[in-house]
């Protein structure tokens, strides 16, 4: 028998086994990049952990930096600036798993629970009243807020005055009552909680 066949037969049961092993793994990014690194000799591994938080940090920067510039016209009363305390203390472990086995995929920065579990590990109590305000609800704190720093108060993605008209666009209830509230300075969080409350509004 010569070589050529069995070369041919070699890639043959290699391909094999590789879709195999994908198969297997299933979608977990991580677990796949592993099977291609062991399976294919050559195959690009993970960056460093390092470089992923790097990347992804430049990312929310520029986003940062985005909205910051589009709100620096609308408001002429400096925003707040504010951070979350692990990442001030730099413990990204809190957070983040430097082990790339475990965890999320990497877009996700290798988080040690799922995104719409991880912040309720710390923030416990912001869900103990019945009505649920709709990303609280189901744990997209990302709607809102930051993870890292914000050049707003409570972490948040733009300013008090716009993040809930983000969303509630429409003026259903009341509209002359709250038009008054606007004119004399107050927002959406004087009167109602923006995670849960006792009543169908989350009113304080």
């Amino acid at each position: 028998m010569t070589a050529q066949p069995i070369r041919w037969r070699t890639l043959l049961g290699r391909g094999l086994l590789l879709l195999f092993c994908l198969a297997a793994c299933g979608c977990d990014p991580v677990v796949r990049q592993k099977v291609l690194v062991t399976v294919l000799p050559g195959w690009p591994t993970f960056p460093a952990v390092e470089e992923v938080c790097r990347d992804q940090a430049e990312r929310e920067a520029a986003a940062r930096q985005e909205k910051e510039t589009a709100a620096a016209d609308a408001s002429s009363v400096p925003a707040k600036r504010s951070e979350h305390l692990p990442f001030v203390e730099k413990r990204c472990s809190d957070c983040h798993n430097s082990n790339q086995g475990a965890g999320s995929a990497s877009e996700e920065g290798l988080l040690v629970k799922p995104r719409e579990e991880l912040c309720f590990g710390c923030h416990k109590n912001l869900l103990n009243k019945p009505f649920h305000h709709g990303p609280a609800a189901v744990g997209d704190c990302l709607a809102c807020h930051l993870p890292h720093d914000s050049a707003n108060p409570a972490l948040l993605v733009l300013s008090r005055e716009k993040l809930c008209a983000k969303c509630h666009t429409e003026r259903r209830k009341a509209q002359r009552m709250h038009d008054r509230f606007a004119d004399k300075g107050l927002n959406c969080i004087s009167c109602h909680d923006p995670h849960s409350g006792t009543t169908t509004y989350f009113l304080k």
